[in-house]
């Protein structure tokens, strides 16, 4: 019998943690990696041992699990920990570790991971709060109709997002009851997985509060300003003063225990200002953007990933402070104009003739990709750009300068838009 570790999903390009977690899963723990995703990919099989192809949807939670059950004693393994990677994987990977017996949450409490209103619902409904912490009204609506009524409700301006989605998909800001007829056609594709309204945070800066098995970061978040919000910047850690530090610290912690203290990985996502925070979302699994590995640079001996398998093979947690050796930042890279991408830069190069040392780089668009403009989420940025530095400021100095030159010598054939050809006959 071997033994093994199931990671269930993962969101867009992220394979190239899964084979992170597959190296550690083999050095650490002398285990195979088992990937459960819902549309098996060829590189799926080349970066874990094992695939399994199911659905991660609630409505099919039964019969995904007696599928992994059966592939398991197929393949004559013990599973030893079960690792929630993806939002639609939280369900499922709780349904495992329940049956298993293994550390994690149980199915009941995953579906504040899975379902954004499952969360409003335990928040609007909790006492007391955090010093300073602030619920946000949000409610679902199904028509146009009640989307307006609402954003009239809330002074015209809102925030609108599925229920049942991750990646910043379909996230917009309405700034005016004009807006709705748009965002409501937009949100087509998420209508049936229910649509909500939120009210508008403004005038805040938005934080994530990072938790693996006890140990905790604040990571600064940046998003883009039009319509639609994608993350385009992440700094680890974020540098704030310390009762700001503290009132983050007590919103994020507040999050984890509204929902599980059983979970081993944390990404709550909030908003603060001088007077107040606000719970933005809860993601029960590991942060995306590289955000776990940019923690592994800024702090002497931790390693998230190594952290997070061992607390699901052993249930051990340890809350002790890390300690910060340097600033550690990622900045996506834009496309300035729709059109077909041509030529691109190399932007090790490229920062070495800057007088800036490029830890990592990559473009997530080959030559020939249609690009556009207006990135309305995570998937549509055309690259990214990790550094490291001991300031602060020189580290987003040069995030800031190197991705503006990265993007001002992006080669891209703009679209030619044809003209209908009308006959006078």
């Amino acid at each position: 019998m071997s033994r093994c570790l199931i990671v269930v999903g993962y969101n867009n390009v992220r394979i190239y943690d899964i084979a992170k977690l597959r190296a550690i899963c083999k050095s650490h723990h002398n285990a195979k990696l088992v990937l459960i995703t819902e549309h098996a990919q060829a590189q799926d099989y080349s970066t874990a041992d094992v695939v399994i192809s199911t659905s991660l949807g609630k409505d099919m939670l039964e019969g995904s699990l007696k599928c992994v059950l059966d592939t398991l004693k197929q393949l004559d393994f013990e599973l030893i920990g079960v690792l929630p990677f993806s939002d639609r994987g939280v369900l499922l990977g709780a349904a495992l570790t329940t049956y298993f017996g293994l550390p994690g949450v149980s199915p009941e409490d995953a579906m504040a991971g899975l379902d954004k209103r499952v969360f409003r619902q335990l928040d609007q409904a909790a006492s007391p709060y955090p010093d300073g912490y602030k619920p946000v009204f949000s409610v679902q609506v199904e028509s146009l109709d009640a989307l307006i009524s609402v954003v009239n409700r809330l002074g015209g301006h809102a925030f609108v997002k599925p229920a049942n989605e991750g990646n910043s998909r379909g996230c917009q800001v309405i700034c005016h009851p004009d807006e709705c007829a748009k965002a409501w056609e937009l949100l087509a594709p998420y209508q049936g997985g229910g649509v909500i309204v939120e009210e508008l945070i403004e005038n805040a800066q938005e934080y994530s509060w990072d938790y693996v098995a006890g140990h905790v970061w604040i990571t600064e978040k940046h998003t883009t300003e039009d319509e639609f919000r994608a993350e385009m910047q992440q700094i680890v850690p974020a540098r704030l003063p310390e009762r700001i530090a503290r009132r983050i610290d007590a919103a994020g912690d507040y999050m984890r225990r509204l929902v599980s203290v059983d979970n081993g990985a944390y990404h709550n996502e909030i908003f603060c200002n001088a007077d107040m925070t606000a719970a933005v979302e809860t993601n029960m699994r590991p942060a995306g953007m590289h955000i776990w590995d940019l923690a592994k640079d800024s702090f002497a001996d931790f390693n998230p990933w190594e952290v997070w398998v061992n607390w699901s093979v052993t249930g051990e947690w340890n809350k002790v402070p890390l300690n910060l050796v340097r600033y550690s930042g990622i900045r996506m890279i834009r496309a300035p104009k729709d059109g077909t991408l041509l030529a691109v830069p190399d932007i090790v190069e490229l920062g070495r003739a800057m007088g800036i040392h490029v830890e990592n780089a990559s473009y997530s668009k080959r030559i020939g990709d249609r690009v556009t403009a207006k990135v309305t989420d995570n998937s549509l940025f055309v690259g990214e750009i990790m550094l490291h530095d001991s300031s602060y400021d020189s580290l987003t100095d040069k995030l800031k300068r190197l991705a503006a030159e990265v993007e001002a010598q992006l080669q891209i054939a703009a679209e030619i838009l044809s003209e209908p050809i009308h006959s006078n006959a």
